[in-house]
């Protein structure tokens, strides 16, 4: 298994992998035009870092640098693995490789959103995250 960085020839293989994402978390079919604008977006304000066997992608992370009045930080948008391959410490490793990347353009500083329920969040504390606001929403 390789971990490195997408490019712009990954995303045949990437968008393999995010139509199967959207399909497990039910977000609603997004055209492969919409979700290359997205792709490149991610690797022109982030990183999208992969792991792959012989070039299928069997992991991927989508990072982004985000930007307000006061801190510039990472922030993990999306981690997903293929079911065949979770529990094997693949998106720790990508973690670590987004984590690397963010040192390396001088951010120490990495957030993630997860709902209360969602049981990532226990892997997510092992990975280092903590608990540092709660963010409130109202539907309108």
């Amino acid at each position: 298994m390789e971990i490195k960085p997408a490019t712009k020839e990954d995303f045949s293989e990437f968008l393999k992998i995010k139509l199967l994402f959207n399909e497990e978390y039910g977000i609603s079919e997004k055209s492969e035009e919409f979700i290359l604008k997205e792709f490149e977006n991610y690797l022109k304000n982030g990183a999208i870092i992969l792991a792959t066997d012989n070039e299928k992608v069997l992991s991927y992370l989508i990072g982004i640098i985000e930007k307000n009045t006061y801190e510039e930080y990472g922030y993990l948008e999306e981690v997903f693995t293929l079911k065949e391959h979770r529990e094997k410490g693949t998106s720790g490793k990508l973690k670590d490789k987004f984590i690397e990347f963010l040192k390396n353009k001088k951010i120490n500083l990495c957030r993630i959103e997860v709902n209360p329920d969602n049981p990532a969040q226990e892997t997510y504390k092992k990975w280092g995250f903590k608990i540092d606001k709660y963010r409130m929403s109202l539907k309108i």
